[in-house]
């Protein structure tokens, strides 16, 4: 009696698994037997997340480091030559305008090296 009690326990625990795996979603499927099969929804991960703040604190770094080498005078006269120009340059220009995150970090990488 025990070893049945014990199978219907591990039968349970498997049900209840597959239930809490198929309550964030599922995928029905055909086999080539015609048998339709359900199986849960493969985890998103947060690789596009991450992608996307890697992008950004590269450019961050980049901005800071073009600040840090040319300097703040010349890099904002770069800056202007750029925005004088056709629309994707204005956009450019826009765009690599030293924020207040790069210039101080431009500013730490500066008071490190020199």
């Amino acid at each position: 009696m025990s070893d049945t009690f014990t199978q219907f326990e591990r039968r349970l625990d498997t049900l209840e698994r597959k239930h809490r795996a198929l309550a964030n979603g599922y995928v029905a499927g055909v086999n080539p037997d015609g048998l339709i099969t359900i199986a849960p929804k493969a985890e998103r991960s947060g690789l596009m997340v991450r992608f996307g703040v890697a992008v950004a604190f590269g450019f961050v770094a980049f901005k800071a480091m073009a600040v840090a080498v040319i300097g703040p005078a010349t890099y904002q006269g770069r800056i202007d030559t750029l925005a004088s120009g056709n629309t994707f340059e204005k956009v450019c220009a826009w765009v690599m305008q030293a924020d207040p995150v790069s210039q101080k970090v431009a500013t730490f990488l500066l008071a490190t090296v020199g």
